[in-house]
């Protein structure tokens, strides 16, 4: 069963110890990469995800609201995943699945505010990308040349609280 909560520092050594094998690499950033990095952890746009699993931290990710999240889209009421990986060690156990259907909940309880969630996955990628048109996400059809890279431009739309 996996839960989702704010990063905490206790989650620190735990997450700080993968490496991601060279094809992953190429497409995600290691948590220790984000962590170490004051630029990023002092980013107050964005925020950063512990993925538990048993209690235990397995993975991470990113929710930002800066500019970066309209290369995707021209909605201001966006949200842009990024930096999400699993442990090596626990891929394969629908981890990142259940990540996924998780999140527009996720999204909703945290930034009530937020009616779409968009991201971007390298085309050469096929391992995600058709797991996040499973999990729900759309392929809008656009492209953005990323660092490493052409991106599909994903897409999910949030059901807006009434």
């Amino acid at each position: 069963m996996i839960s989702i909560e704010p990063y905490h520092i206790k989650h620190f050594e735990a997450l700080s110890s993968y490496e991601l094998n060279e094809q992953q690499a190429v497409f995600a950033l290691v948590p220790k990469y984000i962590l170490d990095n004051p630029t990023i952890m002092e980013n107050t746009l964005r925020t950063q995800f512990t993925i538990l699993y048993n209690e235990e931290p397995v993975g991470l990710f990113s929710l930002d609201l800066s500019e970066d999240r309209l290369i995707y889209t021209d909605n201001l009421a966006s949200i842009l995943l990024r930096a999400f990986s699993i442990m090596p060690e626990h891929q394969g156990k629908g981890i990142a699945k259940s990540t996924m259907l998780a999140l527009p909940d996720l999204i909703q309880k945290y930034y009530p505010e937020v009616d779409e969630v968009v991201f971007g996955v390298n085309y050469e990628n096929e391992l995600a990308y058709n797991l996040y048109l499973k999990t729900g996400y759309d392929d809008s059809g656009k492209t953005y040349q990323g660092i490493k890279g052409p991106q599909h431009c994903m897409i999910k739309k949030l059901k807006q609280p009434y």
